[in-house]
Parts: C-alpha cells; structure tokens; sequence
C-alpha cells in the first residue's frame, strides 16, 4: 500500500527524510505534513507490510534536540504531545526533522 493512502483527504506532505531514523527498536522513515507527523515503513521479505506511527501536531506542547558521540554524531529529537516520541539517528537528519518541527511550534 503507497504512503498516500495513509493521508487524509487535503492532507500536503511538507518533508521527508532521507534515511531511516529509529523509533524504539525499528527504523522509519520521517513525514511531515501539515496535519501530522508520520513515521512509515515497509516490513517483510516476501509479503510487504506497512507500519505506520503517527501523532498529530496539534497534540504538540515540546520539541527537544540533543546530539551525542564525539566521531559519529547521534541527532535525538523528543515530541512531547499526548505521547512522548524519542527519535534517533545521524545528526544531520534527525537536526533536520527539528527545523521543520519548529514551524509548528
């Protein structure tokens, strides 16, 4: 099933990431629209499934950026909203996520 069935009617994407950035134990790709915050991925070998995390941005009261490591810099974004979202991966990417989550802010 595409991402675009996941959205809303009149529902606009405003990012994607790149990469993959990491979400408890899994890995996801990051969109932004301007309704939500989606984390979607594609699971499975031979029969494809979709795993889809969201959390509306109106449900947002704090945004939080960290970096951690000296060599590889970890980027650590934490939503504060109904509940609390803690998503990692390679500082660039996840700095990135947080610029664009400011305009909600």
């Amino acid at each position: 099933m595409p991402l675009e069935d996941y959205l809303t009617p009149g529902e606009q994407i405003r990012f994607q990431s790149r990469g993959g950035v990491h979400f408890g134990k899994s890995r996801y790709h990051v969109i932004i629209t301007d309704r939500r915050i989606l984390l979607y991925a594609r699971r499975g070998l031979w029969a494809q499934n979709d795993e889809v995390v969201t959390q509306k941005t109106d449900d947002l009261h704090g945004v939080k950026y960290s970096e951690q490591g000296i060599i590889e810099k970890r980027g650590i974004i934490t939503l504060e909203g109904k509940t609390r979202m803690d998503l990692w991966g390679p500082a660039i990417e996840i700095k990135t996520i947080y610029q664009q989550m400011m305009a909600f802010m």
